[in-house]
This record gives C-alpha cells, sequence and structure tokens, in this order.
C-alpha cells in the first residue's frame, strides 16, 4: 500500500511539473491568425498598398468598432457567429423498393388487447404515447413495462390521487401516474 502511494504521488508530482514546464501559454490566441499581412523586404520594397479586400465583410474589424461583451448585459458576445440556417436532417436511403405487408395481413389492422371479462374497478385509458408502467406509486420504483397511448388498464384503486393502482391487459397489477390516465376512450 505504502507503495502504491509513493508511486501515485510521484505520477502526480511529474504530471504537475510537465504541465506547468509546458502548459503555458494561451492556445486559443496562438491558433488564431493574425489578419493577412504583404510582407516586405528590403530586397523588394513594395511600392504600392496592399489592396482592399473586395467585400467589407471580410475584412479584419478594428477593435474600437466592436464592443466589447461578454453576454451577461443581454447583447450576444461580440465574437458570436450567427448560423445562417438551420442544419437539414440526415435521413439514410435504402435501395431498394418501399416495403409492402404481406398479402395475407394488408388488410388487417391489430386490434387493442381487450381487458379479462372479470374486471371490477373502472376502466382507465393511457393517454400518453408511452408511458412507464411500475411496481410502486414512485419514479424511484422498478419499471415492470411501458404501456402505449389507448391501452385500456382497470383501476384496482381511488382514481383521483396522483398515482393510480391498477391492472393492465396482461393481468400485471402496478401503479401508474394518475396524469396519463383518462376514463375517456381515445
Amino acid at each position: 500500500m505504502t507503495r502504491l502511494t509513493f508511486l501515485l504521488a510521484a505520477t502526480l508530482a511529474a504530471i504537475f511539473i510537465v504541465l506547468s514546464t509546458f502548459g503555458s501559454g494561451n492556445l486559443r490566441a496562438e491558433r488564431q491568425q493574425p489578419p493577412h499581412r504583404q510582407e516586405t523586404t528590403q530586397e523588394q520594397p513594395s511600392e504600392a498598398p496592399p489592396d482592399p479586400p473586395a467585400d467589407p465583410s471580410n475584412a479584419p474589424a478594428e477593435q474600437s468598432e466592436i464592443p466589447e461583451s461578454s453576454g451577461a448585459d443581454g447583447e450576444p458576445p461580440a465574437d458570436l457567429v450567427q448560423a445562417t440556417g438551420q442544419t437539414p436532417e440526415r435521413v439514410q436511403e435504402f435501395p431498394g423498393p418501399e416495403l409492402q405487408p404481406s398479402p395475407e395481413y394488408a388488410d388487417e389492422v391489430p386490434e387493442p388487447a381487450a381487458l379479462p371479462d372479470d374486471t371490477q374497478g373502472p376502466i382507465l385509458y393511457v393517454t400518453g404515447t408511452r408511458v412507464n408502467f411500475r411496481s410502486g406509486p414512485s419514479t424511484d420504483d422498478r419499471v415492470i413495462g411501458a404501456l402505449d397511448g389507448g391501452t385500456a388498464v382497470e383501476a384496482l384503486g381511488p382514481t383521483g390521487d396522483d398515482w393510480v393502482h391498477i391492472r393492465d391487459t396482461d393481468g400485471r397489477i402496478g401503479y401508474m401516474s394518475g396524469q396519463f390516465l383518462s376514463p375517456d376512450a381515445p
């Protein structure tokens, strides 16, 4: 254990020394290239001034023209680049014809599963697109499954609470948030 502690301390000290020696400097400033200037040498003196940029929007701005703003005062920062448009969505296209259902299933629409005939409580319907069905009345409890929107469930307890004790079409018993249940069929 002592060797491990010594090895860790030596490694951290070596990293600190290397970073303090070679890690100085502003890397952002070094990455930014200075504005393009024409270099003149003594052998070839330039008599004509450098050409002004054709597009003034691409010209380097003077420091006095750009107000310093950090964004804290509600104004966007001075170095913020505005986007010209939204990035288009990428859709992967697969070669070949569109998929078609098998002929024997072309006209069939799947029926939602029905509750058993021995239901005693009120029937509620899931209003969310896909809602978790839990083992207890809290988001900390284990998820038993997820029920799709429009699924019928039987209420086993009071329906006005934040969490409703329910049974699904498979006979599983658990809890669902009351905000995702409605007595009205979709």
